[in-house]
This record gives C-alpha cells, structure tokens and sequence, in this order.
C-alpha cells in the first residue's frame, strides 16, 4: 500500500512532538500516554468516523431531499439550495457530516463555491449551538447556577444572531446563482439521477451506502488524522510548556478593576482555556463564596468562551476542516467563522452588560 507523502509527515512530525512530550514530562509513562494522549484521540477519531458514517447514510439511500424538506422555509429565506438544506439539517447531528456533504456538493457542481461558504458559516449558527447545547447545559448550570443560565441565554442569542447574518448575506449574494442551480435542466438532471430517482433495490442502496463510507474512510478520515494527531500533540506541548500558564500570568493585568476582580477572574477564564467543565466549577466556587457577583461569573464565563476560542480552534476544529476542504478553503472557514462567532458573543454580551 502507497503510502502518501501527507502521511509521512504527519507521522515524523508526530514523533518529534512525542519525543518533546517526554522531555517536558520527564518521561511519559503508559498511564500519561493513554489517559493524556491516546484515548482522547480514540475517542475524537471514533465520533469523526460515525460522522462520516452519516453522511454516507445521508447520500447513498437518496435522503437528501427528506432531510432538506426539514429546513427547507428557512433555506429560502437565504436563497440556499435544497443540498445547503440537507447540509444544515444534518449538522444538528454531525458538523463533520454536514461539512462533507458540502465540499462533495461542490466538487460535484450541485453548489457553487460561495453558496458553500455561506453554507459552512450557516451551520455554525443554530445548528452547532444545539448539537452541543446538552453537553454545555449539563456542566454549566449545576456548576454555576444563575449565571450559566444567563450565560446559555447569552450564547443562544449570538447563535441565533450568526444565523440571521448569514441568511442576509445568502439573501444579498446568493439569489442569481441559486435560481440557476435549482432551475438549470443539467443540475437538475444531475441532482435526479443520482439520488431522487429511486436508486434501485434497497440492496443497490445499501452498497452505495457502503461504498460512500469506503471512500470517505479512505480519503476523508485519513487526511483528517493525519492533521489531528500532530495538532493535538502540539496542543498538549504547549499546555505542558506552560503556554497558557505564562498566558494567564501575563494577562492578570487587563482585568484587574472594580467591574471584574482579578483574583477570580484569571482563574475562571484560563480554567475555560484548559478545560470548560473547571471553568465552570471554578466560576460557581467564586460565585458561591461572594469573590464574584452573578454578573461577574457571566462576564468570566464569556470572556473565557472567546479567549478559548482559539485554542478551541486549534485542538478540534483545525483538523476536520483541513482534512474535508482544501488546505486554504479550510483555513479561511475557520477564520471567518471562529471571527462571526466572537463577534456574535461579544455583540450580545454588550448588550447584556448595558441592560444588566
């Protein structure tokens, strides 16, 4: 089996990383190398490869136009195609999934390559805010009470408002162009054969199925690995180089004041930096023993979600986009849609800290 020059690097670099991680760790015992590094990836590995199996679900037994008939009202308020629909519905379940019925939608001409950025940007409106909702809901109210449900409050609203932008915007830059898509015999000719026109026997079905999730196990999941991996390594480095310790240190100063007392908030907001369940159990400790007020701990647990942002970004986003776009379309994506949501953040905590 050949094996791809991607792969090659992503292995080297991975060794090297490791090698850093022994130095840094004194030595890496299996426990550390398991708990630290090995299951997290296991399981980050094993949720991207159910993505992907839904996918393939998706397009091999021709469910697109079921799905997208779902949000097919609001698809048309921002003049997106029934294939952005389909996309949109499915990233309630899997953002991996929805991102790779979008680029296959583009390499296969059934979206032009704006309607799939919009698209891509759309999707982490309302979709990924309620695919993690439970998750978030479950740490952060017990935790902290009041404040987290003014900060799911708060977060819902900037979701909400990133998913109206972008509708405006496909409304502004996407009506030629999907008249056209969903009009024009050849798309639609295409669209038909492939996944309207019945497909056969339920056992043609169900080898589409599988030959869809070959493919993007082969192609999709490889490539994404082979980003995840050093990336995820280079992550743990910098945690235990005391990046983000030195990080902490060196910002204490911005926040110190009477609107937000520094002694709480460095620990809560680069808690949020490590891991957002100390976050918020350190943001309901101070709440609870008077060090923060319940507006504080909401402001402490928004500026901790946007300084997180992009470690966030770095650790689990970087790679599923470079590993189902383009190296550049995937960089831009995350650029522009990590921008939107702090902006989104920042715009309706504003306005809670002015009617609050």
């Amino acid at each position: 089996m050949k094996i791809s020059r991607a792969s090659t690097i992503s292995c080297t670099v991975s060794i090297l990383l490791l090698f850093a991680l022994a130095w840094a760790w004194k030595g890496i015992c299996p426990e550390i190398l398991w708990g630290r590094i090995a299951w997290p990836l296991l399981r980050l590995i094993s949720v991207m490869t159910i993505s992907l199996g839904v996918s393939a679900l998706i397009e091999g037994m021709g469910w697109n136009s079921i799905v997208a008939s779902l949000a097919r009202p609001l698809m048309r308020a921002g003049n997106f195609s029934d294939h952005a629909g389909t996309a949109f519905t499915s990233a309630f379940l899997s953002g991996v999934a929805a991102n790779t019925l979008l680029w296959n939608g583009y390499q296969e001409n059934r979206i032009s390559y704006r309607e799939m950025i919009l698209a891509t940007l759309l999707n982490l409106g309302l979709p990924s805010y309620f695919l993690h909702l439970p998750v978030t809901f479950a740490i952060i109210v017990p935790l902290a009470g009041s404040a987290g449900a003014i900060y799911i409050t708060i977060t819902l609203l900037a979701a909400v408002l990133r998913t109206f932008v972008v509708l405006i915007a496909g409304r502004s830059l996407l009506e030629a162009q999907t008249v056209q898509q969903q009009d024009g015999p050849q798309s639609h000719e295409k669209t038909t054969s492939r996944h309207d026109s019945g497909a056969g026997t339920g056992h043609d079905r169900y080898a589409e199925v599988r030959k869809l999730f070959a493919r993007y196990i082969r192609l999709r999941l490889g490539k994404i690995v082979c980003y995840t991996v050093p990336i995820y390594l280079f992550v743990a480095w910098l945690q235990q180089a005391g990046v983000f310790q030195w990080m902490q240190q060196a910002s204490a100063s911005l926040f110190t004041g009477q609107a937000m007392p520094v002694e709480g908030m460095s620990v809560v907001v680069f808690s949020i930096v490590a891991e957002f369940a100390a976050g918020a159990a350190a943001a309901g400790a101070m709440l609870n023993a008077g060090i923060l007020t319940t507006k504080q701990t909401v402001y402490a647990l928004l500026l901790g979600n946007i300084i997180a942002t992009p470690v966030r970004a770095l650790r689990h986003q970087l790679p599923r986009y470079l590993g189902i776009y383009q190296p550049k379309t995937g960089v831009m994506l995350l650029l522009l849609g990590q921008g939107l949501r702090v902006i989104s953040v920042i715009a309706i905590g504003w306005v809670y800290y002015i009617l609050g």
